[in-house]
């Protein structure tokens, strides 16, 4: 029986030991990753010491492992971890803490003991006290009440020093962990600025994007490119084509510089631009001092005819109105034949790197013929134009007129609305 406990103490004895030391080695391992920037090996390796040091009751080195394994994991912003790692070391503090006070009170109750029993003693000898002399006694008694006394000082400096220490362990935990909180608010907080930034810079450069693919395409166009990738070709039974072009542009460009020519050409089809929007009308493309566009298209519109003859009426207005202004200054001026037919095509976009919409078909090309057939300042429409809006608009019959590749093709001034002559000259 002897030797069976024997070897139990010894096997337990041993089993400490090597745990202990196994506790260390993970622990002094720990410390080496932490030092080499090894975050999730150290986390590992203390982990690891931290159970062997639970098994073993070792409380000290618990709390050493809580504290660096907080502090690696509030570096590795998981905050809920560290927190919890906080909290286990402030535990296992005031268990130590608590320890220590209850074998300072055992001592005191000793101490207390050993007091009572000297006094029995002192009793007991009051005897021999009798030839004492009664000086010689209250020198003595004044001793041991000065003994007394400044054991119990001690007594209360200690518990003065541990409840002090309680507060600043106290006070230490909160100011970690507001410090921990505040950290973590002011992270978020610049993580946001940075979101909304980012956000707001993507946003924008959307907009741009946007804006950029609606000057090249339609709205309904750039719509369905952005929603599908890709853009269906459509005919249209019935719009209205339009070309204008300068008269005399070749001479006009000789009298500037190109850069001074360029400037004015963009005046021109600034204005054309700004005149078509007014009118639900689509530019096409511009080609050299030639501008195409076309009413009815991408969006069915009934009355394409006639928005597109009030929107030639304003460009020549402002055509001619330029003029004036550049005789005035003794400068070279234009002047503009435009061109209207009306008939079936097909729209759609073309390119796969640089997008453009377009317009095809016959009618197309009969449009160019009326501005080819114009004359400076006019505007010329072909029977197809000329039988939709003939109720609401003045004109003069040109008669069947030379269209080149086109034969004979009947042709009219377009003079003004309706009502602002008395006179129609149509045919």
């Amino acid at each position: 029986m002897l030797i069976r406990s024997l070897f139990i103490f010894i096997y337990t004895f041993s089993s400490f030991f090597l745990w202990s030391q196994t506790t260390h080695q993970l622990f002094k391992e720990g410390i080496e990753y932490r030092d080499q920037g090894k975050k999730n090996k150290a986390i590992n390796a203390f982990e690891e010491a931290l159970e062997l040091a639970e098994s073993s009751r070792n409380k000290k080195m618990q709390m050493s492992i809580h504290l660096e394994l907080a502090d690696l994991k509030d570096n590795m912003i998981t905050y809920k971890e560290a927190l919890e790692h906080y909290k286990a070391f402030s535990d296992l503090y005031h268990q130590q803490l608590v320890s220590e006070k209850e074998q300072l009170a055992d001592s005191v109750t000793t101490l207390e003991t050993e007091v009572a029993e000297g006094v029995e003693t002192m009793q007991k000898m009051d005897q021999e006290i009798d030839s004492l002399t009664t000086e010689q006694l209250q020198s003595e008694l004044a001793i041991k009440d000065l003994e007394l006394d400044n054991q119990k000082k001690q007594l209360e400096i200690q518990e003065s020093e541990n409840r002090r220490n309680v507060l600043l362990l106290v006070i230490g935990m909160v100011v970690i962990i507001l410090l921990f909180f505040g950290l973590g608010y002011l992270r978020k907080r610049n993580t946001n600025k940075t979101l909304r930034n980012k956000n707001y810079q993507i946003a924008k450069e959307k907009e741009k994007s946007e804006e950029l693919l609606l000057n090249i395409l339609p709205k309904s166009v750039a719509d369905e490119l952005k929603e599908f990738g890709r853009t269906t070709s459509r005919k249209y039974e019935n719009a209205s084509i339009m070309f204008t072009d300068f008269k005399g542009f070749t001479k006009f460009s000789e009298q500037y510089s190109p850069e001074d020519l360029v400037h004015e050409l963009d005046s021109y089809f600034t204005a054309f631009d700004e005149i078509l929007h007014k009118h639900g009308i689509e530019k096409i493309k511009t080609i050299g001092d030639a501008y195409m566009c076309v009413s009815g298209v991408p969006e069915n519109d009934e009355e394409h005819a006639h928005h597109m003859i009030r929107a030639a009426f304003e460009l020549r207005d402002f055509v001619n109105q330029k003029a004036i202004e550049l005789k005035a200054e003794g400068k070279p001026h234009l002047e503009m034949r435009i061109g209207i037919h009306t008939g079936p095509l097909v729209a759609g976009v073309v390119g796969s790197k640089k997008f453009a919409f377009d317009v095809w078909g016959d009618a197309v090309n009969v449009a160019a013929r009326m501005e080819q057939s114009g004359a400076p300042g006019t505007i010329n429409i072909s029977e197809d134009v000329y039988q939709l809006v003939k109720e609401d608009f003045v004109f003069e019959f040109r008669g069947e007129i030379e269209a080149k590749n086109k034969g004979k093709l009947k042709m009219y001034f377009v003079e003004g609305p309706a009502g602002a002559s008395t006179a129609n000259k149509s045919a």
